[in-house]
């Protein structure tokens, strides 16, 4: 399946990740996306180290995410599917290994993460994997004919940037393929907890990257959503046939604004004052933010 790439540019892009942040502390969206080209010289190092921290939660997410790339790669390749019980103690090994060897929130600041948390996410970690073996694409893809399985897109490379009336956006789905019914279908492997309002509209921005970077007609896609540390939630599943591309494409479009109001230069995605971005007054996502020591130091 050919792809399009686009060349490098500064200009900010609409991405449901981008847009978490924002809303969830302006400031600390300053730090994510700005701090490392526009801070005192004498905060960058820092700044810098502190990006790098990841957390537990995210980690399990990864752990899981590759486990399910690796089955699918090697089902693709091999046409076996590796044992659910073997892919289970995969995703715990890998999970142990980044958590016992990635810089972390919990260990900068000393956030209790006992051995009972470590079971609980063992737990999740398998319970994913179950839901995984046991959904309906997984069973979908095995249907087809083995001649069509090198056609299948695990973990797309890139950031899954495309354009939306010409401006910059990211959406890029963990797993693409193509049924028999002649629809392609984008997957969303979802370990975090399920926020449906949300993930609609990051899935809708998945048909449009089909559209725009694979060359996929709307009506032919259909965007899903698995949430597999939540086995009894239903997937989200859009179809693209379904969906009003005015109505998403002003949502994102608005959303964009909001992101670029935040600027100063749109064109070098430079930012306002500092204090346009003021902290959240939530000390709940203070504690365990990873920028904490920047502006919240006393906690």
């Amino acid at each position: 399946m050919e792809t399009k790439k686009y060349p490098f540019s500064w200009e900010p892009g609409w991405s449901y990740s981008r847009m978490n942040v924002l809303r969830t502390c302006l400031r600390m969206y300053w730090y994510d996306y700005y701090g490392k080209r526009f801070a005192p010289e004498r905060d960058r190092n820092r700044i810098m180290q502190l990006s790098q921290l990841s957390r537990v939660a995210f980690e399990m997410g990864i752990a899981v995410h590759q486990t399910i790339s690796e089955v699918l790669k090697d089902l693709q390749i091999n046409g076996d599917l590796i044992p659910l019980e073997e892919a289970k103690r995969t995703a715990v090994n890998k999970f142990e290994i980044l958590v016992n060897n990635k810089p972390l929130v919990e260990k900068r600041y000393d956030i209790p993460f006992s051995e009972e948390d470590r079971e609980e996410r063992h737990g999740k970690i398998m319970t994913s994997m179950t839901t995984f073996y046991g959904s309906k694409w997984l069973t979908m893809i095995e249907e087809m004919p083995r001649e069509t399985w090198n056609s299948w897109l695990i973990d797309p490379v890139g950031y899954g940037e495309f354009r939306m009336d010409g401006k910059k956006a990211y959406a890029k789905p963990d797993f693409i393929f193509e049924y028999r019914d002649n629809r392609h279908y984008l997957v969303e492997w979802k370990t975090g907890k399920p926020r449906r309002d949300e993930n609609l509209v990051q899935v809708q921005g998945y048909l449009f990257y089909a559209n725009d970077i694979l060359g996929l007609p709307l009506e032919s896609v259909v965007g899903v959503v698995e949430y597999l540390t939540f086995p009894s939630e239903k997937p989200i599943e859009v179809e693209g046939r379904l969906v009003n591309p005015m109505e998403l494409k002003n949502k994102i479009m608005t959303e964009l604004k909001l992101i670029e109001s935040l600027c100063s230069n749109i064109t070098e995605n430079k930012p306002k004052d500092l204090d346009h971005f003021p902290k959240t007054e939530d000390l709940d996502i203070c504690r365990t933010c990873k920028f904490r020591e920047m502006c919240r130091p006393e906690l």
